[in-house]
């Protein structure tokens, strides 16, 4: 492997303007359209109720309301409802 300088092995350093939510969720709100943001609601739902169970269902929830806030919305009311279409094949209990 060749390089122009010196490569150096470290830990990433976070900082303040890191953001992990900004970019899915503009994919989310701007090239989705209203059949992919349901088809994606579905499939994240319907793999929740595969296993998941509190307190992480708590966090996955919140991790797509940060995505963006409806779609977190939708997925937590079809995963707390058993609306979402059945589990996505492997998350099913074992």
């Amino acid at each position: 492997m060749k390089a122009d300088g010196e490569m150096v092995r470290s830990a990433y350093t976070l900082r303040p303007e890191d953001d992990d939510f900004t970019q899915p969720g503009i994919l989310v709100r701007k090239a989705f359209d209203d059949a992919h943001r349901s088809a994606l609601v579905n499939t994240v739902a319907g793999s929740l109720l595969g296993g998941v169970r509190e307190p992480m269902l708590a966090r996955a929830c919140e991790y797509w309301r940060c995505v963006d806030p409806d779609i977190g919305r939708r997925i937590e009311e079809k995963v707390r409802s058993g609306a979402a279409p059945k589990p996505a094949e492997g998350m099913g209990q074992r």
